[in-house]
């Protein structure tokens, strides 16, 4: 699991999912573009859907989070090959 650290908050999610929208957030940057994004993550040991606004001039960090989940977070693969897809298209 990581964590995106941005404007104060912090999102738990997976480590695919965080590579992938800090990938698409930089990518974003470089060509002046903004988006929004969803994709599950864990809020308060439950897990939600975070829809995050990309792009603009917000600084964003992602690090390795001290915990693991026991079992899989639920449409992880599908958000991350989402995200994935749109960074490659602006490329």
């Amino acid at each position: 699991m990581k964590d995106i650290l941005i404007e104060g908050h912090r999102i738990l999610t997976t480590d695919a999912i965080a590579d992938a929208v800090l990938f698409y957030a930089r990518t974003l940057r470089e060509h002046g573009g903004t988006d929004i994004v969803e994709f599950p993550s864990i809020h308060d040991g439950n897990p939600t859907l975070c829809s995050l606004l990309l792009g603009g001039s917000g600084v964003m960090a992602v690090v390795d989070a001290p915990m693991a989940l026991a079992s899989p977070v639920g449409g992880a693969d599908l958000a991350c090959d989402e995200i994935t897809r749109r960074a490659d298209a602006l490329r």
